[in-house]
């Protein structure tokens, strides 16, 4: 399991993981998977991807690079 990028990024914006959730309206729950397991991202759907990136105000790819 390898981690994403994504915990990174909602740290640098000073957001919690429940904070980003109401943002994006995904559950705490999956952003806590979508952080720990890399390959659970890259199977969420591109409007998803796309949310979050928006919240954190990164690309989609740098959410995973």
């Amino acid at each position: 399991m390898t981690q994403s990028h994504l915990k990174e990024l909602r740290r640098a914006q000073k957001l919690t993981q429940e904070e980003l959730a109401s943002r994006t309206g995904i559950s705490v729950r999956t952003i806590a998977r979508y952080e720990k397991d890399a390959s659970m991202l890259r199977r969420a759907k591109y409007d998803t991807l796309k949310e979050i990136a928006e919240q954190l105000s990164v690309t989609v790819n740098d959410i995973f690079t």
